[in-house]
């Protein structure tokens, strides 16, 4: 070889940008370039030479790469391409790439290995970078399109094929089709290319489409991606599927504002849509009413059929509600037992009292639960925007205030509020106040009304009635302090005075020898749904040392509906201890015949309402006939009660109805009074 060409031959070995070496068969270096010292991280090939020693065990990441390649170098004599880890002199790792071939001599033995060596760590770590981006595109839970510019599909994820049913072949190559028909306007679309295109990014959410046709809610991200020279490549879709999501989140707006029993509109809803209709009414002039209903005997239901029976009982009276007003109204539902009618364009006070007769109307059907017929009236207070109020609060309030008025007087079932309820609203509480104070203080009495027998012409009993003498307000009448004692829970406490009252004044006159047979007690429908009833009734009429057959308890028909079972239960414990049974009032009830021959009674009391138009009407005598018939065939006795004139005891006379009570033959009369009108011997004929 010539100087020059050997001069050419070590330029090209000094200055190569590739790495290139001689090594041993065994694993030294015996000559590098200065660009393998560099790949290397070494100052110099003579650095390289005299410390890089042991090629398989300081070069390698994996030793069992030297071995690899020294088997290819042995079996075909030169590698391509040999790709492997390597540490550089300060310990970081990068990627190589060798070519090399055996050099042998005469007799073919090897005697060294030369070759050229890369460094591909950037290409390595781009190729990594495409394979995990690959792999986050083919396994990502996320749909992913890649379209052009012209909005041509380039590429699908598997995630799209399996969240829209539509297949790869569908779509690539092929317009890309994203929107629901007819779910986004022409200029919403757009939108969202214009602002991807220059603003490089959108999302929201948008209202897809799957294979079969149906719609689903979508969350679409949008990127543009730009060449180095800003020329827009493609774009990069990324849509996932909300629609679980959107379905949680719209339960959990229609939990928050409708109730979950009856799906009426909540407290919430319904008071905002009441602030609604003043807004408008505002605007339009006009009136609106509020309507707050209360159930009547819904207590009693849960309490002796259960609380799946009064849920049942709420679901239909929703039912009902709903049926009753206009498309315009709004019925909810403020918790428990009562709810609230929102009804905007009401003309006047003649419109809302249309309403609520039309609800009290339906309300007096029966509802079938549980295989059983129920009936619940209900009381309803009506207040006007903007006569009664003018906030919603202001409405709510004084229409309730209305409605306790209508629950506190049964006879009207619907109130419409007036300013002076507030006013006597202070004082029920304030009566409240008085009344817990006067249940162990002293101040009730009893009265007692003559109960007679117009055939033997003789007094046959007297019912015991409480009356409260306040030491400021005087004598306050029944009708105000029971209601009251009902809801406050009192009267049990009253009801109890009463009975042990009532047995110890009977006592004294069976002691005394006075003319009375018996003496009757009412009995509140709290009273008798009492787990305690039967066992306390026993203990005073054995403290009292009265036979028990002389004290006689009048229920009425409504404190035994609901659970028929529980209340025969109850009436037949009563008549194992010995005393009479009386239903009050009845006529008015709902009791089923059917029922009724299971009660143990002893007596039918007819209810005042059939007596007092008895000489005028035409049906009532006639009822009251039809009543005593009933009584005779099942066992019973009758009595009137209400029998205020002679004429109407004539009439009872001829229906065979003699037994009477009412202020024909006395009032109500206090002790001293009553044991007078024992001793007279004198009674109406």
């Amino acid at each position: 070889m010539s100087h020059e060409t050997e001069e050419q031959y070590r330029s090209i070995f000094e200055n190569a940008v590739e790495g290139i070496y001689q090594t041993t068969v065994d694993g030294r270096y015996l000559r590098v370039n200065p660009a393998l010292a560099d790949i290397y991280g070494y100052a110099s090939p003579e650095d390289l030479i005299a410390n890089l020693t042991d090629i398989a065990c300081q070069l390698y990441v994996d030793p069992g790469k030297r071995e690899a390649f020294a088997e290819l170098m042995a079996r075909q004599d030169r590698v391509h391409s040999f790709e492997a880890r390597v540490f550089r002199r300060d310990g970081s790792i990068i990627w190589i790439s060798e070519s090399a071939r055996c050099v042998r001599d005469t007799d073919g033995r090897i005697r060294y290995y030369e070759g050229t060596v890369q460094d591909i760590t950037e290409r390595k770590q781009h190729e990594e970078k495409i394979r995990l981006l690959a792999t986050v595109f083919d396994s990502v839970a996320d749909g992913i399109l890649i379209v052009d510019p012209e909005l041509t599909v380039q590429a699908i994820n598997p995630a799209y094929e399996i969240m829209t049913g539509f297949q790869r072949e569908e779509l690539l190559r092929r317009p890309l089709v994203l929107f629901a028909p007819g779910s986004h306007e022409r200029d919403f679309i757009d939108a969202i290319w214009t602002t991807a295109r220059q603003s490089g990014r959108w999302q929201g959410e948008v209202t897809s489409f799957r294979h079969s046709g149906d719609a689903f809610a979508a969350a679409l991200s949008v990127t543009s991606v730009r060449a180095p020279n800003g020329v827009l490549e493609h774009y990069v879709l990324t849509i996932a599927d909300i629609s679980q999501r959107k379905s949680q989140e719209h339960q959990i707006r229609y939990q928050a504002s409708f109730d979950r029993l009856t799906d009426l509109p909540n407290r919430w809803l319904v008071c905002e849509r009441l602030e609604e209709a003043i807004v408008r009414a505002q605007r339009s002039k006009s009136k609106v009413a509020v309507a707050f209903l209360d159930l009547n005997r819904f207590k009693q239901v849960n309490d002796t059929l259960g609380h799946h029976a009064g849920d049942e009982l709420l679901k239909l009276v929703a039912r009902r509600l709903r049926n009753c007003t206009r498309m315009t109204d709004t019925v909810g539902r403020l918790g428990g037992d009562e709810f609230l009618i929102v009804a905007p364009d009401a003309a006047d006070r003649s419109a809302g009292a249309r309403l609520v007769e039309k609800v009290l109307y339906s309300m007096d059907e029966p509802f079938a639960v549980h295989n059983q017929e129920l009936f619940c009236g209900a009381s309803i207070g009506i207040a006007f925007y903007p006569d009664d109020g003018e906030t919603a609060d202001q409405l709510l309030r004084n229409a309730d205030l209305a409605m306790y008025h209508a629950k506190r007087n049964p006879e009207h079932k619907y109130v419409f509020y007036d300013g002076g309820m507030r006013e006597r609203s202070g004082f029920t509480l304030g009566l409240e106040s008085d009344l817990r104070r006067a249940s162990g203080g002293g101040e009730f009495e009893l009265h007692f009304q003559p109960k007679i027998d117009l055939a033997g012409n003789r007094t046959i009993g007297a019912e015991a009635l409480i009356r409260w003498r306040h030491p400021i307000r005087g004598m306050v009448s029944p009708a105000e302090f029971i209601p009251l004692a009902e809801e406050t829970g009192l009267i049990w406490e009253i009801g109890a005075w009463t009975l042990i009252e009532s047995c110890r004044r009977l006592a004294d006159w069976i002691r005394r020898d006075l003319p009375i047979p018996s003496v009757s007690v009412n009995l509140s429908p709290r009273q008798f749904q009492d787990a305690r009833l039967v066992g306390f009734v026993r203990s005073v009429v054995e403290s009292a040392g009265i036979p028990p057959g002389r004290l006689e308890l009048e229920l009425t028909e409504g404190a035994m509906i609901g659970d028929i079972e529980k209340a025969v239960t109850i009436l037949n414990g009563l008549k194992d201890i010995g005393v009479r049974l009386s239903i009050d009032d009845f006529g008015t009830g709902y009791s089923s015949l059917a029922y009724l021959k299971r009660f143990p009674i002893d007596t039918l009391k007819i209810d005042r309402s059939f007596v007092r138009d008895i000489v005028k009407s035409t049906t009532d005598p006639a009822i009251v006939g039809t009543i005593v018939n009933l009584a005779e065939s099942l066992g019973f006795d009758t009595i009137a009660e209400g029998v205020e004139t002679q004429e109407q005891a004539d009439m009872l006379r001829q229906q065979r109805c003699t037994r009477i009570q009412g202020f024909l033959i006395s009032r109500p009369l206090p002790v001293d009074q009553f044991e007078a009108f024992l001793g007279k011997s004198m009674v109406p004929a």
